[in-house]
């Protein structure tokens, strides 16, 4: 016997009312994630954040129980990727790999850049860390940071130092610590910074400031004078802080973190900051990213926030300073 119009009708509606309470019951806090997560690494494949990014959507994954997969999408310097990300939903399952770069920099330097980078992104928690180092060749008459930066304030100028472009890290690292210092050096652009090494290397240059592993991958033929950063890393224990080297405020790196569209169930954000400090706390992850040549780090989503706005606010002046907004 055939059922009445509207029992079935009935039947339909109880059926999408349930499905659409276990989707709900799928999707909560409590759950996420219930499926594979899609993480923008807005640059191309290979280069040291793909590399570093993959190693910490690995553990990120392992923790949750569901692949965090990378998912690169290059171009104009991160701008393209970054843009993709912001117009996600911000259920959790899109999220951005951010950079200095594309969140610090690049909104600041370029008008019209298709995203405002405080109010389009969510800070979940920082990844990793990799510091920069100042340093000169091997036999530079400039055998300490203040005997770099005496030089540096006695002829104001004279001294020169290589980026890897305008606006790079090595760039506004080498202006920001001028600035603390109080002294004018002449910068000198590169396309990259192999020719910037090659350049430090052979007497080109006065000094660079570089990350870390490229300048530890010298091997003796650069001298390190101080790090810049706020303590000791784990990379190169024996090079002092920039404060221990006579220098006190400067502190400049090249970063990680996770980032989601605006919007995020705080919820989620608390579920995924969590398993990041989980993960990467652990001593053998810890011994993955110094193999690679960064620092994990990890915070709560607050204090990301807090972090990311106090970094936004301090290179902006920096970039007002020394005339680099297009």
């Amino acid at each position: 016997m055939r059922k009445p119009f509207w029992m079935s009708v009935v039947a339909v509606l109880a059926a999408m009312t349930l499905s659409g309470h276990v989707q709900a019951q799928a999707e909560s806090p409590e759950s996420y994630p219930s499926k594979p997560v899609r993480v923008i690494i807005p640059f191309a494949p290979g280069g040291s954040t793909d590399i570093i990014g993959r190693l910490a959507l690995e553990q990120l994954g392992r923790e949750l129980g569901q692949p965090f997969v990378p998912v690169n999408v290059g171009g104009a310097g991160g701008t393209v990727g970054a843009i993709q990300a912001a117009r996600a939903k911000p259920d959790g399952y899109t999220l951005l790999l951010g950079t200095g770069g594309t969140i610090i920099n690049n909104p600041q330097i370029s008008r019209n850049i298709g995203y405002d980078a405080l109010k389009d992104f969510q800070p979940i928690s920082a990844l990793w860390t990799q510091p920069s180092i100042v340093a000169v060749r091997k036999d530079s008459p400039y055998g300490t940071l203040q005997r770099l930066l005496a030089e540096a304030k006695r002829r104001p100028g004279a001294l020169n130092y290589g980026s890897s472009g305008v606006g790079s890290v090595s760039h506004l690292s080498t202006e920001y610590m001028a600035m603390v210092a109080g002294i004018k050096m002449t910068h000198i652009p590169y396309k990259g910074g192999g020719q910037v090494m090659t350049d430090l290397m052979a007497g080109v240059l006065d000094v660079a400031v570089l990350p870390v592993s490229t300048v530890l991958g010298s091997g003796d033929r650069l001298l390190s004078l101080a790090v810049a950063a706020p303590r000791r890393t784990s990379l190169a224990p024996h090079v002092p802080t920039a404060a221990e080297a006579g220098l006190l405020g400067f502190a400049y790196a090249s970063w990680g973190g996770l980032f989601a569209p605006t919007g995020l169930s705080p919820r989620i954000a608390d579920r995924l900051s969590g398993a990041i400090a989980k993960a990467l706390s652990q001593d053998a992850v810890k011994k993955r990213f110094v193999e690679q040549g960064a620092d994990p780090e990890f915070s709560t989503p607050a204090v990301y926030r807090s972090e990311i706005a106090a970094e936004y606010k301090r290179v902006g002046q920096l970039i007002q300073s020394i005339g680099l907004k297009e």
